[in-house]
């Protein structure tokens, strides 16, 4: 269980940022901002792969560096329309619709990757949306 413990981390973490993100953005324009914010996360992210290990040199040719520079691209649309969304409208509305990729990233995983599917999965799936859907209305 402990990708769950991290996932845990990750959502508290992400509650700051948006929060930070917003604030900053009362005095600061979003395009200010954001480099700031990336900047800080590839330090960040690197220092931590130094220190920890998990860093090798792939063959530039491979799948798996594909797929993770898709996901970089993929990374890139994802910040740079959350900080445009963020800089213009509120969090309360904002946060949720951005929180749909939860519900986008687990059909995904259904549907691309074969993850399983139960019928509590899809009643979770459904709640979320629906949650999301009041929550931004």
């Amino acid at each position: 269980m402990n990708y769950v413990f991290w996932a845990v981390v990750a959502m508290a973490c992400y509650s700051f940022a948006f929060l930070f993100m917003k604030l900053a953005m009362h005095d600061l324009p979003a395009f200010t901002v954001m480099p700031i914010a990336v900047v800080t996360l590839a330090v960040g992210a690197t220092t931590v792969t130094a220190l920890f290990g998990g860093w090798s040199l792939p063959s530039v040719r491979s799948l798996p560096v594909v797929f993770a520079l898709a996901a970089g691209v993929c990374l890139v649309g994802a910040v740079v329309g959350y900080f445009r969304a963020l800089s213009t409208g509120p969090v309360s509305v904002v946060v949720p619709i951005f929180g749909m990729f939860l519900v986008g990233g687990t059909l995904l995983g259904i549907v691309v990757l074969g993850e399983g599917v139960t019928a509590r999965k899809v009643l979770g799936i459904a709640f979320g949306a629906v949650a999301i859907v009041l929550i931004a209305t």
